[in-house]
């Protein structure tokens, strides 16, 4: 046997269960899951046309046997594969709030109580659809450092028809907390390492986590840039500006004449995220109306 001498490069191992992730990589993920909360909210506010919160509580890993006994039946267990990637994960939402979300997705209040039970076909089918929109979201918020195709496999109501995963195999546990029209329940993400581990190196090989210890999580100066290049900005050209009372604006009417305080021939400002950046003059590109940017604003107190 060899004689180990620098015991900082000594890592634990645990026997019973080889498979784990490191503190970095779940805190890595982690990031990754709290930034597709964000996207996911807004999506679901909107499509449900009222206001909807997602907040992430924590990450564990946890033998799947622990997970399946926590389990109040019945729930709702959205059971989904990772193409290419081997086995499958499952989403548990509490009915009330999957209730919550079919009333709303079919144009009801979405309010009132809502019993424990089971979907009936046609909720179900709703709430897969909602599911599935979840999902390639979720596939968009990776697509930077690694490609799957998820697909909804089935809808269960009890843990012991979603087995996932063997009893004693380790999980990994995404619990979040979703707040619609007045109902607070949580959401929780369930991963059998099979299935993690793909993305848990994807982060480590993309710098968001490091196995050795030696350095934080975050992400390469690259990659921040490459994201931040995509974001949309919303562009705005304004003619002009001018202030009017609020008894002129109640006495408008079709063919009333409004007078900007800026000359008709003077550069139209051209507006970033509702910042004044660029002054520009107005013209023609391939069929289209457009402008030319000719200068920047002189006072940029914006940056």
């Amino acid at each position: 046997m060899g004689l180990v001498r620098d015991r900082t490069e000594v890592r634990s191992y645990d026997f019973q269960r080889p498979h784990q992730l490191s503190r970095l990589q779940l805190d890595a993920i982690t990031l990754i899951t709290e930034s597709y909360l964000r996207v996911a909210a807004n999506f679901l506010s909107s499509y449900l046309r009222t206001p909807v919160q997602l907040q992430h509580l924590a990450t564990d890993q946890m033998p799947y046997e622990r997970f399946a006994e926590n389990v109040k039946t019945p729930t709702v267990l959205t059971v989904y594969t990772l193409s290419p990637y081997p086995g499958s994960a499952l989403v548990e939402c509490d009915p009330v709030l999957a209730l919550a979300i079919i009333d709303r997705a079919l144009g009801g209040p979405g309010l009132g109580k809502y019993p424990g039970r089971e979907l009936t076909e046609i909720e179900q089918t709703i709430f897969r659809r909602v599911m599935d929109r979840l999902l390639e979201l979720l596939r968009q918020s990776w697509a930077s450092m690694v490609s799957f195709e998820p697909r909804v496999e089935s809808v269960e109501y009890s843990p012991a028809f979603a087995q996932i995963a063997g009893e004693s195999d380790l999980v990994m546990v995404l619990r979040q907390q979703m707040a619609i029209d007045g109902h607070k329940a949580q959401l929780i993400w369930v991963w059998p390492y099979a299935s993690i581990q793909p993305l848990a190196v994807a982060v480590s090989r993309h710098g968001w986590g490091r196995d050795d210890g030696s350095e934080t999580v975050h992400p390469k100066r690259e990659e921040m840039l490459r994201h931040v290049s995509r974001a949309p900005v919303q562009a705005r050209v304004i003619l002009g500006r001018t202030e009017i009372t609020l008894g002129e604006f109640s006495q408008l009417k079709i063919g009333d004449a409004i007078v900007f305080k800026n000359r008709y021939d003077q550069p139209m400002t051209l507006a970033l995220s509702n910042a004044d950046k660029f002054q520009c003059v107005a013209g023609r590109a391939g069929g289209h109306l457009a402008v030319r940017v000719v200068g920047k604003m002189e006072d940029d107190s914006n940056g």
